[in-house]
C-alpha cells in the first residue's frame, strides 16, 4: 500500500481536530506524526515509500551525499518544500500532489553537482 501526508499543521491541536475529520475508513491508515522543532519553511523527503522531514541545511547535506547515478532514469527522491499548513479538500486523502515539489533524478543531481545550490533556489526548492 503507498504512503501518504494528509495532512501538515504546525499546531498539534489542530492537527487533532483534523484527524477528527477524517473517514472511517480511511482512518485506519492515518498515524499523528510529531515533528520536533520544525518550523516553516521545512522539507519532506519521500523516498521508496518513507518520509523525512529535513531542514534547509540536513536538504543541503542530502543533495552533498548523494551521488550521480549510472543509471540515467534514477529517481533519488521527491522533494517538497512546505511553507505552511497542508489540508487537503477531503480529509485523510492523497493529494500531495498539489504541494511544491520536484523529483530529483540523475539529470537533476548532474545540475546539483555543476551549479551546487543555485539550481535549489531557481527550481524554488528554497
Amino acid at each position: 500500500m503507498s504512503s501518504w501526508i494528509s495532512g501538515i499543521f504546525q499546531a498539534e491541536e489542530v492537527a487533532v481536530q483534523y484527524m477528527e475529520l477524517i473517514p472511517e475508513g480511511l482512518k485506519e491508515h492515518q498515524n499523528l506524526i510529531h515533528v520536533e522543532d520544525m518550523k516553516y519553511p521545512f522539507y519532506i523527503i519521500e523516498s521508496q515509500g518513507d518520509f523525512q522531514f529535513l531542514t534547509k541545511d540536513e536538504v543541503i547535506a542530502l543533495f552533498n551525499n548523494t551521488d550521480v547515478s549510472e543509471d540515467e532514469e534514477e529517481v533519488f527522491f521527491n522533494i517538497y518544500t512546505i511553507h505552511s499548513d497542508y489540508r487537503p479538500k477531503k480529509p485523510g486523502t492523497d493529494y500531495m500532489g498539489i504541494l511544491h515539489h520536484d523529483h530529483v533524478t540523475n539529470d537533476f543531481m548532474e545540475r546539483y553537482k555543476d551549479g551546487g545550490t543555485e539550481i535549489l533556489v531557481k527550481r524554488r526548492i528554497f
